[in-house]
């Protein structure tokens, strides 16, 4: 079992710590969800380049030989599920949504939909709402995107990694399957990313 120190890094011989902290931006308070990803990039080192420079990562990187590094301590937070979230009523039960708000919603143009979508969901506590970055950790398969619906596989060595490291994670912050997301569910992303992932 691993343990977390108090700079919110896990601690394991199947870890390696490789802090980016150009790609933390201010506290993660509480954690309350995983989103799962895959980088767009051919190798792990790639993912490192673009880490250098700052921006947009994730906390953990699960290399294409099932190698698993922290990038970003799990107290920091990240920006990896995206600027716009979808709406996880619409999504899971339509009949669970206010069809008052909805309606008024639907009634928009796309871009101003998704945007209205957001803020309204927002306002929704987790679970009502899917993850954002402010209450969830971020794992990156490494993995190069093909096409408008494909990533390349997942390797077996990069499915055994992330199911020991979710069930980590699941013991540290007290998580379950269900707090557990491909990042396409999420926000608007390739439908393939992270598809061929099993938790």
């Amino acid at each position: 079992m691993s343990t977390v120190d108090k700079d919110g890094m896990l601690i394991d011989a199947k870890i390696t710590l490789k802090r980016y902290t150009s790609i933390e931006h201010g506290n993660l308070s509480t954690v309350k969800a995983v989103v799962v990803h895959q980088t767009d990039a051919p190798t792990a080192q790639h993912t490192f380049n673009g880490y250098n420079a700052g921006g947009n990562g994730a906390h953990f990187l699960i290399a294409k030989n099932g190698d698993i590094y922290q990038t970003a301590s799990t107290q920091k937070r990240c920006y990896h599920v995206g600027r716009l979230i979808k709406s996880k009523c619409l999504t899971l039960d339509k009949n669970s949504c206010d069809s008052a708000e909805m309606a008024v919603i639907l009634a928009k143009s796309w871009s101003n939909q998704i945007k209205a979508l957001d803020a309204h969901e927002r306002q929704k506590a987790y679970p009502a709402r899917y993850p954002v970055n402010s209450d969830a950790l971020g794992i990156e398969i490494v993995g190069k995107h093909l096409d408008d619906t494909q990533y390349e596989a997942v390797t077996p060595a990069q499915n055994t990694s992330l199911q020991w490291l979710l069930g980590e994670l699941y013991s540290h912050f007290s998580l379950t399957k269900a707090d557990i997301y491909r990042h396409p569910e999420v926000s608007y992303k390739n439908p393939g990313e992270a598809k061929g992932a099993s938790w």
